[in-house]
């Protein structure tokens, strides 16, 4: 199972949230919670640690996608931890979604905090960006 369902690099060695930045560029921001051994460069926003890196200097850099039914309903797995799972419902029966507890209405979209082991059908698709941009800057 994944642990975050967003855009993800690897950068010297250490695992960051991740955005495309430009051309060349990507912006990496510490994991809250996350221990780094490189702090160097990093500028703070409120709590937030970013640094912009060449792409090209990333060990990995990803999106995974966490997709699972429960209760044989459809949800977007947004993050998990431990043995518990946030998620977004993804399906369109809002007083099924009601009925079940989750929190959110059918404008705002629903959410809510699973056990990992009732989850079902659970797929993880991974899109390589790293390797896409060295397909187009070979060398």
């Amino acid at each position: 199972m994944t642990k975050y369902s967003q855009e993800m690099a690897e950068y010297r060695g250490e695992v960051y949230f991740a955005g495309s930045e430009g051309p060349g560029e990507v912006w990496i921001r510490k994991i809250p919670g996350t221990t780094y051994a490189n702090n160097e460069g990093f500028e703070t926003y409120g709590d937030r640690h970013f640094k912009t890196v060449p792409i090209s200097d990333l060990d990995a850099w990803y999106q995974e996608t966490m997709t699972a039914t429960w209760r044989g309903q459809p949800f977007n797995v947004i993050a998990t931890e431990g043995d518990t799972a946030e998620a977004g419902y993804a399906g369109g029966e809002y007083v099924w979604a009601a009925q079940n507890g989750l929190e959110g209405d059918q404008y705002n979209g629903y959410r809510a905090t699973l056990a990992t082991d009732e989850l079902e059908d659970v797929q993880v698709d991974r899109t390589d960006f790293l390797a896409r941009w060295k397909e187009k800057n070979p060398g």
